[in-house]
């Protein structure tokens, strides 16, 4: 095992963040070179379980002051070390069919002369973000400088395998560990490590199923030493070093949830066994130790805030225990702060929330699963496009940064099967009643537009149009003769239709969403034949939902259509669903009708009739995800009193997650599920885009803002909000009769000032000069333009 150096660790991170930009030609060069050269031993390569080796590698270099790099790739997990020196873990997470290659300039850690370079390679079998492959590695280094050199992987290369793994219990969401250090010799990163003995490595013959490698585009992980740790309710750096024996227990805390690997330095007799776990059974390794001075460093990262140490067997001197949390390298440089010190908590731990769930994808939960849903945005990239500054890119600050969002859309593209669907979750294997979920196939044509209206990247929409093609035909080929699609509902958990066969009116509500954007972005990339019959198949789903799926007694919308009434009376009770049948419809529910207006299916002269019936039902207790619906609605209302009332909602139904010990977003308002999940951010989103009032308004090429104050029953509320054209700092302050503001307007962005138009207003003041507002709907409104404002309005009373 190894030992990382700290200062390494934050230089090697430094540097890669800084070497990040390359030329599109020498990734493909790159990629040709990489694809012909996997590696492995003699040893077993099957699809199927474990497999670790080590791979170690002698150069010469004769010029150190001129660039060196590292461009690397392995199934599917690998650390490095250059002259026992630790550089980094990789790769990002990939659908096998579009792995990604690490690039990284290595030129800091060589010197003149003989240099090694080792990498541990993993083929861990599959887990949440793992799919099954054959094993290998391939890797070449680029020497610059006056005769250019390429140390390519092939027979020259030292391996050996990495018995010191042992059979380790399953986890969905992290890789457990079972190791025993006396089955590997000590030293095997260093450079005066005897590999004589070992085993040439061998060429990789089959490589049929080996696809074509892309390089990297996400930002490598930033890995922060945790500081201030307490081991039984003392600070650790005041006990170690200490010798602990056999039935000794260390509980271990952290000053903050994190996802983290675990480090610890050892002088031990050969033969103690250490074991590390958490009350929530994710972290369970067992190390048992060599003889003399070792360090035990875990592979895989463990989202935890307490975990115990426990001598199960023998003595050994604790030198040193370290944690290093691990995360896509955002900075929260957004803000917020108001007149309510609970709300101002929640921003705090929600945005912090979404940094843990932040790794090289958007994670469901940081605690159970770990895993890429595509239902992970809506809301992840909501909260990073208002608050996150993610690394720069080619020199320029990266504000709203998209780079997870697209990535997942990728993968997401990347899982589409024969028939055309894609899948729920990438970069797994499974496959259960969560293995295909319809509605997500939605949200992800819908993040591609969000995507493309973020970063104008047309050629992304052109690499995801054959696969939104297909998908959606498959919806097509699926019409009844009412016009309507049949498939499963769910949307969110507490949807009483989910699971259900129907020509559901929240999926309906969904795929038209999905058409009409798809309409939209075939025009965008002049595929026009296609989007008229996706525009056309749009309007055309519009009109049957509100043809067959109307209730006209309640004035809303009946969740769905059942062919057989009499089967789904009998399965709504053997489920213990109290849902009544009409005609072969169930009744309307507050889902079908939030997802209705949502998804723009509820028609100008519908509209009041539909808000009247969920406003009498925004009180009860649905899951987080269905009020991110509905505060979006609620906030269209343009009124105070309602703005009041999604404040009051989120204070009562957040607060408990301040009062948990974590202080991390839940997946549930109620007590089941994850607690420290994604769905349960949004509110962050929400205090930056509307109470704060900053909006993108358009596309971002349009250039344009809102700036919309909508501070409720707070006195004052202030803060940074981040766009895609930079900060935007703001601040509120009521008065007795109106509201005083300052607004920093990017330069070059034209915005829109609106203010409530419950009330006349009486005079504003911009600058110091009286400005004009007009009315537009039931809002005052004034245009901005690139700046720094200050002003007043009144109100009269």
């Amino acid at each position: 095992m190894f030992k990382p150096n700290h200062k390494n660790v934050r230089l090697g991170i430094v540097l890669i963040l800084l070497n990040f930009s390359f030329i599109a030609n020498a990734q493909d060069r790159v990629s040709k070179i990489l694809d012909k050269n996997y590696i492995w031993s003699v040893q077993d390569t099957s699809k199927r379980g474990d497999l670790h080796m080590v791979f170690r590698k002698n150069f010469v270099v004769t010029d150190i002051s001129n660039r060196a790099t590292l461009n690397l790739f392995a199934y599917n997990r690998f650390s490095v070390f250059i002259n026992g020196k630790y550089l980094m873990r990789g790769p990002v997470r990939f659908e096998n069919k579009g792995p990604e290659y690490a690039s990284i300039n290595i030129s800091p850690y060589l010197k003149k002369g003989n240099n090694t370079l080792v990498v541990v390679v993993h083929r861990f079998d599959h887990t949440g973000q793992i799919m099954a492959h054959e094993a290998g590695f391939t890797a070449v280094v680029e020497l610059k400088g006056t005769r250019n050199t390429q140390i390519k992987t092939d027979d020259s290369w030292k391996v050996s395998p990495e018995l010191s793994y042992t059979d380790r219990p399953f986890a969905w969401s992290s890789i457990r560990e079972n190791i025993d250090a006396r089955k590997m010799p000590a030293g095997y990163i260093y450079p005066d490590f005897k590999d004589q003995s070992w085993s040439n490595a061998v060429k990789v013959k089959n490589l049929v199923n080996f696809s074509s490698l892309r390089k990297q585009e996400l930002p490598f992980q930033r890995e922060t030493v945790i500081s201030n740790l307490i081991i039984n309710g003392k600070a650790a750096d005041m006990q170690l070093p200490f010798t602990i024996k056999k039935g000794d227990t260390l509980k271990v805390s952290l000053p903050d949830y994190c996802q983290a690997y675990l480090s610890l330095d050892l002088d031990a007799e050969a033969g103690a066994v250490l074991r590390l776990f958490d009350k929530d059974g994710e972290l369970n390794n067992s190390y048992t130790t060599r003889n003399g001075l070792q360090n035990y460093t875990t592979f895989d990262t463990y989202g935890t805030k307490h975990f115990t140490i426990y001598a199960a067997r023998g003595s050994m001197r604790l030198n040193r225990l370290s944690a290093i949390e691990r995360g896509y390298p955002f900075k929260r440089t957004g803000s917020f702060a108001s007149s309510d010190k609970l709300l101002n908590s929640l921003w705090d731990r929600l945005t912090r929330s979404l940094q843990i769930l932040s790794e090289d994808a958007y994670d469901d939960c940081a605690d159970r699963e770990r895993v890429e849903w595509m239902d992970c945005d809506p809301p992840a990239f909501d909260v990073t496009r208002t608050v996150m500054q993610g690394p720069d890119l080619n020199g320029k600050p990266m504000y709203a940064d998209t780079r997870l969002l697209k990535q997942m859309l990728r993968r997401t593209a990347l899982s589409q099967q024969p028939d055309g669907r894609v899948k729920a979750h990438t970069c797994s294997d499974r496959w259960d009643i969560h293995g295909y979920m319809e509605d997500r196939t939605c949200d992800w044509v819908e993040g591609v537009r969000r995507y493309y209206e973020s970063s104008g990247d047309k050629a992304f929409i052109e690499e995801m149009w054959l696969p939104i093609t297909k998908q959606l035909n498959w919806f097509l080929a699926r019409r009844t003769g009412r016009g309507l699609v049949k498939a499963r509902e769910w949307e969110v958990s507490t949807n009483p239709l989910r699971y259900q066969v129907c020509e559901g009116t929240g999926l309906n509500a969904f795929l038209y969403k999905a058409l009409a954007d798809a309409a939209y972005l075939g025009k965008i990339i002049r595929q026009n034949k296609q989007a008229i019959v996706f525009d056309d198949a749009a309007r055309k789903l519009r009109t049957a939902i509100n043809q067959h799926l109307w209730d006209k007694k309640l004035g809303t919308y009946y969740s769905g259509y059942m062919d057989d009434e009499a089967a789904a009376k009998k399965l709504f009770a053997a489920q213990h669903m109290n849902i009544n049948m009409e005609d072969g419809r169930a009744e309307p529910t507050f889902e079908a009708a939030i997802f209705a207006l949502d998804q723009e299916v509820v028609p100008a002269a519908r509209l009041d009739s539909v808000k009247k019936f969920l406003k009498t039902r925004l009180d009860k207790p649905y899951c987080f995800m269905t009020y991110y619906y509905s505060f979006k609605q609620m906030y269209a209302e343009n009124n105070n009193k309602t703005d009041e009332k999604i404040l009051d909602m989120i204070r009562e139904r957040w607060k408990p997650m301040l009062d948990y010990d974590w202080q991390t977003s839940w997946e549930h308002y109620f007590e089941e599920g994850s607690k420290v999940h994604v769905y349960g951010i949004f509110p962050a989103y929400f205090f930056s885009a509307y109470v704060l009032g900053i909006r993108l308004d358009g596309p971002v090429w349009a250039k344009k803002l809102v700036i919309d104050p909508r501070l409720g029953d707070l006195s004052y509320a202030s803060g940074t909000v981040i766009t895609e054209f930079g900060k935007v700092v703001v601040s509120w302050t009521k008065t007795l009769k109106g509201m005083k503001f300052t607004v920093d307007v990017p330069k070059g962005v034209s915005a829109t000032l609106k203010f409530n138009g419950e009330h006349q207003v009486a005079d504003l003041q911009l600058n110091n000069k009286k400005r004009e507002l007009k009315k537009a709907r039931d809002q005052f409104v004034t245009p901005l333009s690139g700046g720094k404002w200050s002003g007043s309005i009144s109100y009269r009373q």
